[in-house]
């Protein structure tokens, strides 16, 4: 069982836009633990209870705990939404994780799913 960080792009001036990452990023984690993975991620862990109790929703504020969470884990999943290649948060855990030696692991949504990269 890998533990598997997963990153994705979340801030964005739209709070539907933030929301529909956060359930993306939530089909993700339900896809990678049908696999037999232990996914982590932040986007989908904290998404309600941040909007709900007024947490910024941007990449700064939860770095502290995104470095912690990404140093247990054994991969670092990058989901490919739209706008990943643009993220700060995205681009800030890809330099952790290589930093880590941690192996990236690249995942796409697909015909309502989702696959690795090299399966498509």
């Amino acid at each position: 069982m890998t533990c598997a960080f997963l990153s994705g792009p979340y801030s964005a001036p739209s709070a539907a836009v933030r929301g529909g990452r956060a359930e993306t990023s939530g089909g993700a984690c339900a896809w990678l633990s049908v696999r037999g993975d232990l996914p982590l991620s932040p986007i989908a862990q904290w998404h309600e209870p941040a909007a709900r109790n007024g947490l910024p929703a941007e990449a700064e504020h939860w770095t502290r705990w995104n470095r912690e969470w990404l140093r247990r884990a054994d991969a670092i999943a990058v989901l490919q939404l739209d706008g990943w290649e643009r993220s700060r948060g995205v681009a800030m855990e890809r330099a952790w994780a290589l930093a880590l030696r941690l192996p990236e692991l690249v995942i796409e949504p697909r015909d309502g799913g989702f696959a690795w990269r090299d399966e498509i």
